[in-house]
């Protein structure tokens, strides 16, 4: 069976994705999916629904309450990332497309790396580091087929 090539586009931020299945010929361009990180505009104390620990000083009397050792918002955008992954590794184990174009910030980018297993990786066609998320869908397609170099 010989079938055409199909791209999925991953355009993605830290907080939210689109993911747009195109064919070169014949020329096929649509929205898979689009994805919104339920963190992205909480506040850290909206995350982190405990209070601080406490530290008691061994020296005399006093507490006071102890700095998280990590910042929430990046706990919610490297799972966000790592959401993004299995979700492109499914599809990809599934036949859902053959090859992948990721646009994405540059920190989402390097987190998206880090996540991909070596099989995943080798669907990647390529990788450019733009926030194109918030573009509207025909303006995004324009974008993406000069990303491409596919004439229109």
């Amino acid at each position: 069976m010989n079938r055409k090539a199909k791209y999925w586009v991953l355009v993605a931020n830290s907080g939210q994705a689109r993911i747009l299945e195109m064919q070169r010929k014949p020329y096929e361009f649509h929205q898979v999916t689009e994805l919104v990180s339920e963190a992205q505009h909480l506040t850290n104390k909206e995350i982190v629904s405990d209070a601080s620990g406490r530290v008691y000083h061994a020296q005399g009397p006093g507490t006071h309450s102890m700095k998280p050792r990590s910042d929430p918002h990046e706990n919610a955008e490297e799972q966000f990332s790592r959401g993004l992954a299995q979700k492109l590794e499914k599809a990809a184990s599934l036949g859902r497309f053959d090859q992948l174009l990721v646009i994405a910030d540059p920190k989402t980018m390097g987190r998206l790396r880090q996540q991909m297993r070596k099989s995943m990786a080798g669907k990647v066609a390529d990788e450019v580091a733009l926030d194109l998320v918030g573009l509207p869908l025909p303006q995004l397609e324009t974008r993406v087929r000069d990303v491409l170099g596919w004439a229109a």
